[in-house]
């Protein structure tokens, strides 16, 4: 009966950790469905959201709706906006930008005028805009910096229809770049596009946004929406043409065509990482930029600061501290913290240690701030709620919030529910409520709070005070009582700590006590602080640490009495189950022979299917060792053509000078001077004719072995083999290494560089392009080295750049490639060193020009 109880127990006892239902939120969209917004439909339709307990409502857009105003005034939990979402930030509203999806605005100027070629021709001519597009600091900017007056411009309201630029009803447009410009490449039309960031004014757009409120008592839900949705975009940004199928299908009100939806992707991806690898990144000193802008123009209201405008989330596990906070910590971090005590598993002290799950709990609470606690000991709650009072504790850990203490004391928002249950001897009916306990005595410890609510509202109870939960179950033992209500996981651990096999819980009566943690009030900068860091922490965190302390260690007992029992009962059970196979037995055996056939055929299926395997596999293999033989004959002829490349100037003077000395000295005019010059230049080609042996020897050296080796040596390696067929073409080498050490098969990774590098080559002869650079980058962090290589000879296809790792995947002749150098280089960085490499189009200024080409990434981690 013990171990039924216990099961029975513990299983009331995880109601409260059970799955809670999904939380609904909503976002409201800036305009109307199109992919600007894909990555929230991907997270709504992938399950992103759900999966971190959220049901999201996409709020569409219409005219007369303004994002932030929903936000703020709480019809919408979170909210996309431009970067004019400082100027509602200053006009009083209490949102928080979350992340910046654009790195650089997506709204430009555009026109078909022929005779407006640069900003000045804006002059007396009209331009079509929103309100919202005429108050961006990034249009604004881009024409006040060519010294043109906003006075001098006419401006007309936006109808939003291309056909006012194409008919000549307005000179300009203001237009998303990602939009206006394929509906006029479809009609054939020519066009310019006046860009903010062309003229250095690479704004944010797109921010996610939500309000005070919600980060600060909703902070769970919030971290949960940012992290769903930008798995989003990530999915949404590597899968476009499928993006682009669900919107056109679903969310399309619009009626925007899939290839329309494609062009829109693509053009958005070039924004969201425009300078950046991650996306959704905020820059302070971008952000500061943003409102200095505004406020020199005279458009802002307010002044703010910028920090509170923008939730930073930190890489390490601290949160954001603001100066002010930073400064007292500095002066004051060492504080005195009250406890509950002897609410084993909760708060307790054990050989002068404070344990429990809020000692646990506290321990989070100071990887967050940084703080330093002291808990003051001592074994009564009245005496420690009377220090609080005195302020001779700075923080109370866990302590319900009453009117009376709010005189004293600020509340976070409760992060522990502490259910109620009924102790009572083995005989005591269960109950249901404590109302069916009419005329009963029951047990309460008089120093919890709660205590005053139940009993005001159980009236016909008679409560009996007590001083702790040692006091209630003597009590109830000794029939003084009938029974007493304690905290759920404090009992159990009490009553099987003890093995009181005469007591037991009678019901968990949905009687509970939320605790938070409570900060002397009169130190509102500590109570930020420490408030911070509980809406830091997740349910999900406070839901591991409380199961890992309420799991019971059971005693084992001597007495057999429980043992025989439960053999008794594990015999009924069999006699019961040996029935049940008898009548089973009967009415199945006319399936058996059906069964049995059913099997046989499964047998010599599963025997085929070995074999099957087995061919397959070898068949693999044979493929494999083909594939390396021919990557290797491959790579030989490459090396040999390269051997004879860099051969040929050498011997061209050793023959010159052999031929030289010959002659003079058949004509007699050999002088010493003449030999032994010519005798030098031999020698020096020679040693540069065994260097390049040398190099080409280490290049098709095997590796055996994983050693230590340096990458920038072994990129200057592979630079050797090819150092002077890249300087017949022109092509420059600009590196960017620091020095970094791993260990791997230092001739393998020889083999990769040359595989990229050969490639880049490649590319330049197809490209055609005057000034030819190779950007070389090593990057060490604590965590990874990475490796960049990118060119500027155009990039990569987007409709081939997903194949070019296949193996026999090539684009040249067959005369000029097989197809599996990148295939190789591929399986020696994933299989054989356990690193990555992945291949992009990138966008890069150097020196003042723009350049656009493929980009080659290798990253190795720590082990």
């Amino acid at each position: 009966m013990k171990l039924l109880l216990l099961i029975i127990v513990l299983i009331i006892s995880f109601e409260s950790l059970s799955a809670k239902e999904l939380n609904k939120v909503s976002l409201q969209l800036s305009w109307f469905d199109q992919f600007q917004f894909a990555g929230y439909y991907i997270a709504k339709e992938k399950g992103y959201y759900k999966n971190l307990g959220l049901d999201v409502e996409i709020k569409p857009f219409n005219f007369g709706i303004h994002a932030p105003n929903e936000v703020d005034e709480g019809r919408a939990d979170f909210g996309i906006g431009r970067e004019t979402l400082i100027l509602d930030r200053a006009e009083g509203k209490k949102i928080v930008a979350l992340y910046a999806l654009f790195q650089s605005t997506p709204l430009i100027l555009i026109t078909t005028n022929k005779n407006i070629n640069k900003i000045e021709d804006f002059v007396n001519k009209k331009i079509m805009t929103t309100d919202d597009d005429s108050s961006e600091v990034s249009i604004k900017a881009m024409i006040s910096s060519k010294k043109v007056k906003m006075s001098q411009l006419h401006f007309l309201k936006h109808t939003h229809n291309i056909n006012d630029l194409i008919n000549k009803k307005t000179d300009i447009i203001s237009a998303y770049i990602s939009k206006s410009p394929f509906e006029l490449n479809e009609r054939g039309i020519q066009y310019k596009i006046f860009d903010p960031k062309d003229y250095g004014f690479d704004m944010y757009s797109d921010f996610l946004f939500t309000s005070e409120n919600m980060i600060n008592n909703h902070f769970a839900t919030v971290i949960a929406f940012k992290k769903a949705s930008l798995e989003g975009w990530k999915y949404a940004y590597s899968h476009i043409e499928e993006t682009a199928t669900l919107i056109s299908h679903k969310y399309n009100s619009q009626h925007l065509t899939k290839k329309a939806l494609i062009f829109e992707g693509e053009e958005l991806k070039k924004l969201s990482y425009h300078g950046v690898e991650k996306l959704g990144k905020i820059k302070e000193d971008k952000v500061q930029r943003i409102y200095d802008l505004y406020n020199v123009m005279g458009l802002i209201p307010n002044k703010i600061d910028t920090k509170k405008f923008v939730y930073y989330t930190q890489d390490s596990k601290k949160i954001f501290l603001t100066k002010e906070e930073s400064a007292y910590l500095k002066e004051n971090n060492k504080f005195k913290m009250c406890i509950i005590p002897n609410i084993k598993p909760y708060s307790y002290f054990e050989k002068n240690e404070f344990k429990g799950f809020i000692a646990d709990y506290f321990k989070i609470i100071k990887e967050r701030t940084g703080i330093e606690i002291e808990v003051i000991k001592d074994d009564k709650f009245k005496n420690y709620v009377n220090l609080f009072k005195n302020k001779k504790c700075d923080i109370f850990a866990s302590l319900e919030k009453t009117k009376e203490r709010e005189t004293y004391a600020n509340f976070t928002k409760p992060y522990v529910n502490i259910p109620f249950v009924l102790i009572t001897k083995q005989d005591f009916p269960f109950v249901d409520s404590l109302s069916g306990l009419k005329n009963k005595k029951i047990g309460i410890n008089s120093s919890y709070n709660i205590s005053k609510r139940i009993k005001a509202k159980y009236s016909n109870v008679q409560f009996v005070g007590v001083e702790n939960l040692d006091e209630g179950i003597e009590k109830v033992l000794n029939n003084k009582i009938d029974g007493h209500l304690d905290l759920l996981y404090t009992t159990l651990y009490k009553l099987y700590d003890n093995d009181n096999s005469k007591l037991k819980i009678s019901n968990k009566l949905g009687i509970d006590s939320d605790l938070g943690i409570a900060i002397r009030k009169d130190d509102k900068i500590l109570f930020d602080i420490i408030n911070k860091a509980v809406n830091d922490i997740d349910g999900a965190r406070i839901d591991a640490l409380i199961k890992s302390w309420v799991t019971i260690e059971y005693k084992k007992s001597t007495d057999f009495t429980y043992l025989w029992i439960t053999l008794f009962i594990a015999g009924l059970i069999f006699l019961a189950l040996m029935y049940r196979h008898k009548i089973l037995k009967q009415m199945n055996k006319s399936l058996n022979d059906i069964v049995n056939s059913k099997t046989e055929e499964l047998v010599q299926i599963n025997k085929e299917l070995e074999e099957r395997i087995k061919a397959e596999v070898e068949e693999n293999l044979r493929k494999d060792h083909l594939l390396q033989r021919q990557t290797k004959l491959a790579s030989m002829g490459e090396m040999l053509e390269n051997i004879a490349h860099q051969w040929r100037q050498p011997l061209s003077v050793i023959s010159m000078g052999a031929s030289g000395i010959k002659l003079k000295k058949e004509l007699d005019v050999l002088d010493d001077k003449f030999m032994f010059t010519t005798l030098d230049s031999i020698l020096k080609s020679s040693s540069f004719l065994s260097q390049t042996i040398d190099d080409f020897k280490y290049f098709f050296k095997p590796s055996k072995g994983k050693n230590k080796f340096s990458l920038d040596a072994c990129f200057e390696k592979s630079l050797n083999v090819l150092n002077l067929k890249f300087g017949s073409e022109n092509i420059q080498i600009i590196k960017n290494i620091k020095k970094a050490e791993i260990v791997g098969y230092e001739s393998e990774l020889v083999h990769v560089f040359i595989n990229i590098l050969n490639n880049a080559k490649d590319a330049f002869c197809e490209a055609k392009v005057d000034k030819k650079f190779i950007f070389v980058d090593i990057i060490k962090t604590k965590t990874k080295i990475t490796i960049k290589i990118k060119d500027n000879a155009g990039g990569i296809k987007p409709s081939i750049i997903d194949n070019i790792f296949d193996p026999y995947f090539t684009t040249k002749h067959k005369s000029q490639g097989t197809g599996i150098g990148l295939y190789m280089s591929h399986q020696i960085i994933s299989k054989h060193m356990n690193g990555q490499i992945e291949v992009s189009n990138t966008t890069y200024q150097y020196k003042n020009e723009e350049f656009k080409g493929a980009l080659f990434t290798i990253t190795f981690y720590d082990e």
